[in-house]
């Protein structure tokens, strides 16, 4: 049974009382309310129970002790899994004939059931409507970077006729031949299957769009006085395109992450004076956060809740409709700048909690102790707020960007926004602590460092899930310390390319070549093909006295110091065999 669909389900020796709990709790549940669903002992449906069943039970007299088999309704209209909203719209009126029912506004619910007559979903009525005229609606893509590109696909696969608008030459040249520039499991293939099916790609929005969602980057620049700040100019511009094609009864959400309050104090604006229409009157707006993880998308866009908040009800509403056949759950709330503000908790409270665990290992580096073996005696068998693992810094274009965005609607309020920004500068500080550990340890082993090759494995943001994106990479910023001062700096990562890589000024290699003659090596990612890597030989082909940084405490130590004289470096301790 799909749809956790057993908190809805009674058996006929159930009493009212019991119906009226499941009521009550079905939304709880996220589960349609006023329905409960008889069951016989092989869980087949025999009949339901409608709030209209029970009102009309309790005005004639009956008790709360009486039994579900004396009022339930029998005979259900259910509907085969696997037949479309246009068929089942189709058949709807034949069934209502059967039961000598003249109108389907008496039909509040839709219920789904599988071949041996077992329920497996069940929606209101309403919603049929709204996904008939979703699913045939025209949705445009403006902006197909990470974000805007796995979603164009996405809803293309769900059914849905996507253009996706981007203006950049290269990005746009590349997805007219089929070519995906994001590494994203899957990806390629989905690309490849809806390209000039469902999907469609322009540098122009098309004037026929019904749905335009929004989904440009918001990147942060800092001033002269070191405050970073988030950059409104493509959302704005965007906005304003839209404008200029926006009708009556057009629906526009935007997934780009923003200040709270940005919808209804820029974009709605923008909306309206180009258009000369009104907002939640003659079009929809609402925000609908993208919050998916670099390397899981395809899966998490329909998996994970969507948050919704609009302009009004009915902004709320039709975008629901729009992701309802996509995620199986919806999370509405109250208003435009509550859902700008949920996208923005998500991701600071992870950089601020991965801070906190990156300042412990700073701290136990000055016992020489494994903050990784501590962490994991913490958390071992206690049940109550698990203490994140550290890594060498928290990268990637998110938990990089959002803090400082936080930072400003605080400090636009007159708040103080230290909170966020003191978060993201402990995990920006563990690229300097990375660099001086190693400095140090080079003057215990007595090595220059402006005579040493440096080997970096892992570039991307991370390693798990998989990713190819090296924007705002810790290890890029690692990496920079050591420029300029040290004899060379080679670099390997497991997905990012060559060229790539080279985009950075650094020097790409292939493993196990570039251990030899490397003097010191990071690894700097969890990918796991470091966990495929034959450490023996990484390590003798180092050049003499070496230094293995173990960012993420992939390998044991005591195998690596075992090989030949060298140093192992975790995050937070120091072993040596020289």
């Amino acid at each position: 049974m799909r749809q956790n669909l057993d908190k809805i389900c009674c058996k006929p020796q159930d009493n009212l009382g019991f119906v009226l709990r499941l009521f009550n709790d079905s939304k709880s549940f996220n589960l349609p309310s006023g329905i409960a669903l008889v069951l016989d002992s092989n869980k087949k449906l025999i009949g339901t129970v409608t709030e209209g069943d029970v009102r009309r039970t309790l005005i004639s007299g009956k008790s709360m002790d009486t039994n579900v088999q004396e009022f339930m309704a029998l005979d259900p209209i259910t509907f085969q899994d696997g037949l479309s909203i246009s068929q089942i719209l189709d058949l709807l009126p034949n069934e209502l004939l059967k039961r000598k029912r003249k109108a389907s506004k008496y039909l509040s619910k839709i219920i789904i059931v599988d071949e041996n007559n077992v329920p497996i979903k069940v929606f209101d009525y309403h919603e049929l409507w709204e996904q008939k005229v979703a699913t045939h609606r025209h949705l445009v893509v403006i902006g197909l970077g990470y974000v805007g590109l796995t979603m164009a696909v996405v809803m293309a696969d769900a059914g849905f006729m996507v253009t996706g608008v981007e203006v950049d030459d290269f990005r746009f040249n590349s997805l007219m031949s089929a070519d995906s520039y994001i590494h994203e499991v899957g990806l390629p293939e989905l690309l490849k299957e809806q390209l000039n099916r469902n999907l469609f790609i322009s540098k122009e929005i098309p004037e026929d769009g019904d749905v335009f969602i929004i989904s440009v980057g918001t990147p942060v620049k800092e001033n002269e006085f070191g405050v970073k700040f988030p950059l409104m100019n493509y959302l704005e511009d965007s906005a304003q395109k839209i404008s200029k094609v926006l009708n009556r009864g057009n629906l526009v959400i935007l997934r780009s992450t923003v200040p709270i309050g940005t919808c209804r104090d820029i974009v709605k604006p923008i909306l309206e004076k180009g258009s000369g229409l009104k907002a939640g009157i003659d079009f929809h707006l609402s925000f609908a956060p993208e919050r998916t993880a670099e390397g899981k998308a395809l899966k998490e866009l329909r998996s994970l809740p969507q948050i919704i908040g609009g302009i009004n009800n009915d902004s709320t509403e039709a975008t629901a409709a729009i992701f309802r056949d996509l995620t199986p759950t919806i999370v509405k709330v109250e208003s435009l700048e509550a859902a700008e503000m949920a996208k923005l908790m998500n991701n600071t409270f992870r950089d601020y909690i991965f801070a906190y665990s990156n300042k412990m290992a700073q701290l136990a580096s000055e016992f020489n102790i494994n903050v990784f073996n501590v962490i994991q005696a913490a958390n071992e068998g206690y049940v109550r707020d698990p203490i994140p693992l550290p890594s060498p810094g928290v990268g990637g274009p998110c938990l990089t960007k959002d803090p400082h965005i936080f930072a400003t609607v605080a400090f636009q309020k007159n708040l103080d926004g230290g909170l966020f920004i003191n978060g993201r500068e402990i995990n920006e500080s563990m690229h300097e602590f990375i660099f001086n550990r190693i400095c140090n340890q080079l003057r215990i082993v007595g090595k220059e460092l402006q005579d040493c090759n440096v080997l970096i494995c892992g570039l991307a943001f991370k390693g798990y899930p998989e990713t190819g994106d090296i924007r705002n990479s810790t290890a890029i910023d690692i990496a920079d310390f050591f420029r300029g001062k040290v004899n060379q700096i080679k670099a390997f990562d497991a997905v990012a390319t060559f060229n790539e890589i080279n985009e950075f000024n650094l020097s790409p290699v292939n493993l196990p070549d570039g251990f030899i003659n490397t003097d010191i090596v990071l690894f700097l990612n969890n990918h796991k093909y470091f966990e495929k890597l034959n450490i023996f030989d990484m390590v003798r082909n180092m050049n003499k006295n070496p230094i293995i940084f173990d960012g993420w405490n992939l390998f044991r130590w005591e195998d690596i110091v075992s090989v030949k004289p060298c140093s192992y470096l975790g995050l937070s301790f120091v072993k040596s065999s020289i």
